[in-house]
């Protein structure tokens, strides 16, 4: 029936929301066998941490895996250790993160996880907790109370002022730029009381950092990194690749973290020197699994031929550029048996094929390409043709690298090769 091809269609396009696979059930659904060796060298740092190395900074691509990875790092290590795992763009809106309120939205979470699980914490120190949080964002107790009453919990509740009210973020700031040990004890205090009743150390995993702009990144991890060594327990923070790009903030992060930045490379697609060949064979390896995470989300039925080997291609060995290819094709396919169907013509046989793939691979690359300025285009010539840029720490190509127009990809050493779409797109223009 034309209806059961639209609905198997609108599943797949579902399936391929652009979302990291966090909860218990979308790992279950989705998850692929990925980094597996990135868990184990990740618990390894944890488990050497001290009081001196215990924050971690994690890099890489915007849409490799961090996410996936670390969402399944928190779950696997939550049975010896209080694990804590947040997007800080659920709390804070992006434009307005700083050491600040990521080192309150801690404070926070830590408490909803207590709270979550239930973590039997002495009653009053719990409510001096309580009133420090509603002193401190100066919510007014009448406004709690009417939130409490129609089924909020406070941390529910303070989380979402957080993230809708500029208010709120601005009375913390100003109270804690004037007293910053306050939060510091506090935050501190709060860590140790919840990993005394449950009797387990905390780790903090904070996600989405990486997708702030390098500028506040620099804000955050170069001027402001002192702040947030702070914590007396262990906290992994995620940063864009560009970050280590730059030799001052990298060095400057490693210094005071007392700890080499973690990076998660990319998959790679093809050996470094052969990607641009014409015959060039791919790594087996990297296709196997580039498909493996479609096939979990898109039926067999759907696809023609091949088609997946082309997607994979195309994405670069980026995770998030893979989801993101097919659900452009399949938001393309139900355009077209949305039209079929109107008049009546068959749709059973409609797939993601070669034509709808083209289709999509040229929407994508004109939506990347279009901002694209003559220096940039002259970095991305360089960077084809060398597998590095001239100046690895130029702006325009950490700008580059951070919005994946660039992929780094690592061997014994780093280099770098461009998007498929962009090295179209330089072909079209006969610029390589």
């Amino acid at each position: 029936m034309a209806t059961d091809r639209i609905e198997a269609f609108q599943k797949a396009f579902r399936n391929l929301q652009l979302q990291p696979l966090v909860t218990t059930e979308e790992t279950a659904d989705f998850r692929v066998p990925y980094g597996d060796d990135f868990i184990a060298e990740l618990e390894q740092r944890v488990l050497d941490g001290n009081d001196y190395t215990n924050q971690l900074i994690f890099a890489g691509h915007r849409g490799c895996g961090k996410s996936t990875l670390l969402a399944e790092f928190a779950r696997e290590f939550d049975d010896n250790y209080l694990t804590i795992f947040f997007s800080i763009s659920d709390l804070i809106e992006a434009t307005a993160i700083n050491h600040i309120n990521i080192l309150f939205a801690i404070a926070v979470q830590i408490m909803d996880k207590a709270e979550e699980q239930k973590i039997e914490i002495d009653a009053n120190k719990k409510q001096r907790f309580f009133n420090w949080f509603q002193e401190r964002t100066e919510i007014e107790e009448s406004k709690i109370g009417a939130e409490l009453e129609v089924g909020f919990d406070f941390w529910s509740f303070l989380k979402s002022k957080l993230k809708a009210e500029a208010s709120i973020r601005e009375v913390i700031e100003t109270k804690f730029k004037r007293d910053f040990r306050d939060l510091i004890d506090t935050l501190n205090l709060i860590a140790t009381e919840v990993s005394l009743a449950c009797k387990k150390q905390i780790v903090v995993i904070i996600d989405d950092l990486d997708k702030l702009d390098l500028a506040a990144i620099e804000s955050i991890f170069l001027k402001n990194i002192k702040a947030l060594l702070q914590p007396n327990f262990f906290v992994i923070y995620t940063i864009p690749i560009a970050t280590i790009r730059d030799g001052v903030l990298k060095r400057h992060i490693e210094d005071e973290t007392s700890n080499p930045i973690f990076v998660m490379p990319v998959l790679k697609v093809y050996p470094k020197g052969e990607s641009h060949k014409n015959e060039a064979q791919p790594v087996t390896a990297t296709i196997a699994k580039l498909q493996e995470i479609l096939r979990k989300r898109i039926d067999s039925t759907l696809l023609a031929d091949d088609i997946l080997l082309e997607i994979a291609l195309s994405s670069g060995g980026v995770i998030r550029e893979l989801v993101r290819i097919a659900q452009k094709c399949c938001s393309l396919v139900l355009v077209q048996l949305r039209q079929k169907a109107r008049k009546l013509e068959p749709i059973d046989d409609v797939q993601i094929d070669a034509t709808i793939l083209q289709q999509a691979l040229d929407i994508l690359r004109n939506d990347m390409t279009i901002t694209l300025s003559k220096t940039d285009r002259e970095i991305l010539q360089q960077t084809y043709t060398n597998y590095r840029p001239d100046d690895p720490k130029q702006q325009e190509f950490l700008d580059l690298l951070h919005n994946v127009y660039v992929i780094e990809y690592r061997n014994a050493e780093s280099w770098y090769d461009l998007h498929p779409l962009v090295i179209q797109q330089l072909k079209l223009e006969e610029l390589i």
